[in-house]
């Protein structure tokens, strides 16, 4: 190798991660960097026992590449980039992980960068195929050309598959984030580079980060704050190999750390982290004069009368004439949204196991989303029997398997209804089994409710007509809180499981319900014709439900005539009450009391457990 400096080097973290590795030095051989330029590889293991040294003295031939290994005393890898920090030879670092696949022109890009600016830099590079919970590992690895990856990157790029995530926060605000109050929020160490002074003049990563998440976010607040600029390469890509994980082990850990962060600093912008999407906090900046510069349309801040209605929402006192407001929580919205938003309704949908939210209000929901509502969905159950009690499979997925992945498909499914992912909640009460558990649900529900008494909708499982116990009690512990804490929206009850229903799975699970009822209903039709190609893309995430999910599984966990319906359905119905009548409005066996009624009892959808 020559012994000449190089012009970037390359720290790479890893533990007990050989394949993923490979994947990353491969990518590094196949670098193209201008005439004269060289770079070098450190890689920094946080005590692997898997071989990892033994794979990266393979490189050796290839790669001017050097190993450090610290002991294995838990999650350190701060300590390992700070170790590539401290024994990197160029003038600029530039941060891989484990399973990134560099483009051939990325270091060239992250070099460009920095020799661009006069002063020091921090870049973001741009990473493909980053999924926070591994969702749709499996088809972003079976396209993936791992023998081209640079033909990959081009194609899902033309399809516009599996971009940065990050990337409606660039399409809100745009790409020059130097002119942004927080940019190093975006500045994730997965593929990220800064000049190697500034990194050892800030003091590196901060080891006190003993899980995952925020290190890298802390120490692009001290670059900013020593004055860096921050520049979004878009050449500099990368593409992230899937690989099991849990999102929520992650994010309780971010969580944690991220208030660590904003004890740690304890500056306005620091204290909006733990409790703030990444996504909203330059509105919330703004608006709350907390960022220098005059207001503009570009970066939302222009103070309305929104601001002070999510204020009021959250419990903050209203501002007086002229002071600055408390913004909303605005997700993908504008500025220019907000007016609209105001009197935007505020909606709950609860659904008694992941697939039933889809099924009875999948369109009703992407309509509510895209007409600006602020709508949240809660799973009371865990959803975690509907192989082993439906079709008698115990095990491979086991009922703790089934949990974790219906989770993990109900978020995507909120995607596919325009749901942020902070908009589902789980209660995880075990499926089956809710009635043996009411007290504690009726405790989270009221609970759940007191967070939200401005709600102006709540969608439920009618609370005598469905015949599941899991899908009755939903709705008759709901509608019950309502009541005891005084809130009155409008209740939309729908009906998913009901005898043709309970006969296509072949499973029972019923509990009497406590009685008929003296409310007048009617029965009232949702056109969802435009939202039709949301609900199928929301209902074919479940898959654990709809499709031959296990080993040997002959059907579906939901029949294929009860998916037909599904699918066939353009309109989604609700039964409203109103005071007075006698009882047998409710309770009638045609199923059609009331008024506007347009389907009888086949005009409905279902769902299984």
């Amino acid at each position: 190798m020559s012994t000449s400096q190089p012009a970037c080097t390359v720290v790479v973290p890893t533990y007990n991660r050989t394949e993923l590795l490979q994947h990353t030095l491969e990518s590094l051989c196949r670098q193209q960097l201008p005439p004269g330029d060289r770079f070098e590889v450190i890689v920094a293991d946080d005590g692997s026992a898997d071989g990892t040294e033994e794979v990266v003295a393979g490189y050796r031939d290839r790669l001017d590449v050097r190993y450090f290994f610290q002991p294995d005393e838990g999650y350190r890898v701060a300590k390992a980039r700070n170790a590539g920090i401290e024994h990197a030879r160029a003038d600029v670092c530039v941060f891989v992980d484990s399973g990134v696949i560099l483009h051939s022109g990325a270091l060239a890009a992250h070099l460009a960068a920095h020799r661009e600016t006069s002063g020091p830099t921090a870049v973001v590079g741009y990473v493909l195929c980053f999924n926070e919970g591994n969702e749709d590992g499996q088809e972003i690895l079976d396209a993936v050309d791992f023998a081209d990856p640079d033909a990959s990157f081009a194609r899902f790029t033309a399809e516009r598959r599996w971009p940065d995530i990050r990337e409606d926060y660039y399409e809100r605000y745009g790409e020059e984030l130097d002119a942004l109050t927080a940019p190093w929020l975006m500045w994730w160490t997965c593929n990220a580079s800064a000049s190697t002074a500034l990194l050892r003049a800030t003091g590196g990563f901060d080891e006190a980060y003993r899980s995952w998440g925020a290190e890298d976010v802390d120490l692009g607040y001290r670059l900013r704050t020593a004055g860096a600029r921050f520049t979004l390469r878009r050449d500099a890509a990368a593409l992230h190999v899937p690989h099991p994980k849990s999102y929520e082990a992650n994010m309780r850990s971010a969580a944690r750390n991220y208030r660590y962060f904003a004890a740690k600093f304890n500056t306005p912008v620091a204290r909006l982290v733990p409790d703030n999407h990444f996504h909203e906090i330059e509105d919330v900046l703004r608006s709350r004069g907390l960022a220098d510069g005059e207001a503009t349309e570009r970066f939302g801040t222009v103070v309305r009368p929104i601001d002070q209605a999510d204020a009021e929402d959250a419990g903050a006192r209203t501002p007086t004439e002229g002071e600055p407001m408390t913004p909303p929580l605005l997700g993908m919205w504008t500025w220019k949204d907000r007016e609209a938003r105001r009197d935007a309704p505020r909606v709950l949908v609860f659904s008694p196991h992941p697939d039933d939210e889809v099924i009875a209000c999948g369109g009703t929901v992407a309509r509510l989303a895209a007409e600006g509502a602020h709508v949240g969905v809660v799973f009371a159950t865990d959803g975690a029997m509907s192989h082993s009690a439906v079709l008698g499979i115990h095990t491979d997925p086991t009922p703790a398997e089934v949990r974790e992945i219906r989770r993990q498909e109900a978020r995507m499914a909120g995607k596919a209804l325009g749901l942020r992912e902070e908009s589902v909640r789980f209660l995880d009460y075990p499926d089956t089994q809710l009635a043996d558990r009411l007290p504690e649900f009726r405790r989270d529900v009221l609970a759940l409710l007191g967070e939200h008494e401005a709600v102006t909708q709540v969608y439920v499982p009618h609370e005598i007509r469905e015949l599941n116990a899991d899908h009755r009690l939903t709705g008759e512990t709901v509608v019950s809180c309502l009541a005891e804490l005084g809130l009155t929206p409008d209740v939309y009850r729908y009906v998913v499981w009901d005898e043709r229903t309970e006969e296509e799975f072949g499973f029972v699970n019923r509990k009497p319900a406590d009685g008929p009822g003296t409310a007048v209903e009617r029965l009232v039709s949702f056109d969802i014709a435009d939202y039709v190609a949301q609900k199928h893309a929301a209902f074919r995430e479940h898959r654990t439900q709809v499709e031959l999910f296990a080993p040997g599984q002959t059907r579906p966990v939901v029949p294929w005539p009860f998916q037909e319906r599904v699918f066939a359905a353009r309109t989604e119905e609700f039964w409203i009450t109103e005071p007075g009548g006698d009882a047998d409005a409710r309770t009638g066996q045609d199923g059609r009391a009331g008024q506007d009624v347009r389907a009888g009892q086949d005009g409905h959808t279902g769902e299984g457990e």
